[in-house]
């Protein structure tokens, strides 16, 4: 009983979230979808688990999903929708697999370019450039692939963040709608 009480209570916190992120959201930058979309996620997910729907656009180096996870802790990733790697450009259209081609200057160098891939940042300090006054973020983060559909196994403690396998991404168009499914602390 205690545990289903605790697994409802998560759900409803959950989708509490992602209706503050679905209504409040847009106006501050948080690039979440629609409650409907979530409590859809949400319904089609066991009591225990909790699902939230990122957009992943195309010209943005990192989204932050708003999720704090645990090192060991399995995630499961589905990902739908399309991004050009050259706006205009219908040759540098991808999936979340990426266009075929690797390169050393991306941050997996090993996987396609402009492949959906995955960050925890473990830990940031800010610095402040005394001459020019401007903030520098600085992190330590543990990168892995996402691609259309995965399940992972986080590498450390910390803020999880989706992003695009790619340095120069302000040419970019284009968005990866992104379910991501994980545990919750009572359903683990």
């Amino acid at each position: 009983m205690r545990r289903t009480r605790a697994n409802s209570l998560a759900a409803l916190f959950g989708l509490q979230f992602l209706a503050f992120l679905c209504f409040l959201g847009p106006a501050r930058g948080y690039p979440v979808s629609c409650l409907g979309e979530a409590q859809e996620a949400a319904a089609s997910n066991p009591p225990g688990k909790i699902a939230l729907i990122v957009i992943v656009r195309g010209n943005l180096p990192w989204t932050d999903t708003g999720l704090d996870v645990e090192a060991g802790q399995e995630i499961l990733f589905k990902a739908a929708g399309k991004i050009s790697l050259q706006r205009g450009n219908p040759e540098a259209d991808c999936s979340p697999e990426g266009y075929d081609l690797q390169t050393v200057r991306q941050p997996i160098a090993e996987i396609n370019l402009g492949a959906l891939i995955g960050k925890v940042v473990v830990f940031a300090a800010v610095t402040v450039d005394e001459k020019t006054g401007e903030e520098k973020k600085e992190e330590v983060a543990k990168l892995f692939f996402v691609g259309s559909e995965n399940r992972v196994e986080m590498p450390a403690k910390g803020r999880l963040y989706l992003g695009i396998n790619e340095n120069v991404v302000g040419d970019n168009a284009g968005e990866f709608k992104v379910t991501v499914t994980a545990a919750t602390k009572a359903g683990r």
